[in-house]
C-alpha cells in the first residue's frame, strides 16, 4: 500500500508537472517515469473521486474553497440582515430634528392639558360660587313673610308683587338705583328683625335701629352703609349712582354670611 500510495503522489505530480508545463519534443522521458505516470493516471480513475483530478481532460480541477460558517456566525447575519432592512440609515441632523419634533408635541400637548384642567377648575369654582350665593339668599328670604312687615317699616313704601330682595334685584337691573336701594334697605330691617338683632315697630327711627344693632357690629356698618343711600335717596331726593347702590349690594354676601355665623354660634 505504501508502494502504491508513492506511485500516485508521484504519477500526480508527473501528471501536473507535464499538464502545466509540455515537455519539448526533443526532451526523452525515462521509462520509469512513464510507468509512474500511467500509474498515477490509472489510480485516479478508480473507484475513488478526487475533486482535484479531472480524468476527461486529464488535468487538475480548480476547486473553490468556501469558509465553513459557525451558528454563531449564521446567527450575527442574521442580525445584521433584520436590523439593516429595517432600519435606515440616519443623515445629517434628521434624528435630531425628529427628537425635537417629538419633544415639541408632547410639551404642545402638556400645555394644552393644563390649560382644560384650570379651565375646568375656574369654571367649576364659578359655578359653586354662584350656587353658594343664591343658596344663601334662598334660605334668608322668606317671600310669605316679608311684605306683611311693610306695615311696621319707619316709612311709607308701596308694597312689592314678590319679595323685597327680589324687587329691589329687579329695579337694580333694570337701572332704577334710588328705588332699588329702598327696597334693599327694607330687606335688610326685616332680615335683622327675624333675627332678634332688632325691633321693627312704628314711629321707630332709623338711628334706634342702629343702637340696636350695635351689638353685631359687622352687621351694624352694612345696615349703616345702605342706611345712609337710602336717606339721600328718600328724605333728601337725590338720584343715586349705580356705583352707590353698589357699594351696599355687594355687601350682602356678607351680610348673609355674618347672619349665617350667628346662627350657627346659637345653636
Amino acid at each position: 500500500m505504501t508502494r502504491a500510495f508513492c506511485y500516485l503522489t508521484f504519477g500526480f505530480l508527473l501528471l501536473t508537472t507535464s499538464s502545466r508545463w509540455p515537455a519539448c519534443a526533443d526532451e526523452q522521458i525515462a521509462p520509469s517515469d512513464v510507468e509512474a505516470i500511467e500509474s498515477g493516471r490509472d489510480a485516479l480513475n478508480g473507484r475513488t473521486y478526487f475533486p482535484f483530478y479531472d480524468a476527461k481532460k486529464d488535468e487538475v480541477r480548480r476547486i473553490d474553497v468556501q469558509e465553513k460558517k459557525t451558528a454563531a456566525d449564521a446567527d450575527n447575519d442574521s442580525k445584521w440582515a433584520s436590523t439593516t432592512g429595517t432600519t435606515a440609515p440616519v443623515r445629517g441632523g434628521g434624528g435630531r430634528s425628529s427628537s425635537f419634533a417629538s419633544f415639541f408635541q408632547v410639551a404642545g400637548l402638556t400645555v394644552l392639558t393644563l390649560l382644560i384642567v384650570a379651565v375646568a377648575i375656574l369654571l367649576t369654582k364659578t359655578f359653586l360660587q354662584g350656587e353658594q350665593t343664591q343658596t344663601q339668599g334662598a334660605k334668608f328670604v322668606d317671600t310669605s313673610s316679608d311684605v306683611d312687615r311693610v306695615e311696621d317699616l319707619p316709612f311709607q313704601l308701596k308694597r312689592p308683587t314678590g319679595d323685597f330682595l327680589s324687587e329691589a334685584r329687579r329695579l337694580y337691573e333694570a337701572g332704577q338705583y334710588s328705588e332699588a336701594i329702598i327696597y334693599l334697605f327694607s330687606y335688610e330691617l326685616v332680615a335683622l328683625d327675624k333675627r332678634h338683632f332688632i325691633r321693627l315697630a312704628k314711629g321707630k327711627t332709623n338711628r334706634q335701629y342702629l343702637r340696636e344693632a350695635r351689638s353685631r357690629e359687622g352687621l351694624k356698618q352694612i345696615l349703616q352703609g345702605t342706611m345712609i343711600s337710602f336717606e339721600d335717596v328718600f328724605f333728601g331726593h337725590h338720584e343715586l349712582s349705580r356705583a352707590g347702590f353698589e357699594e351696599s349690594w355687594f355687601q350682602l354676601d356678607n351680610f348673609h354670611h355674618q347672619l349665617e355665623q350667628v346662627e350657627l354660634a346659637a345653636a
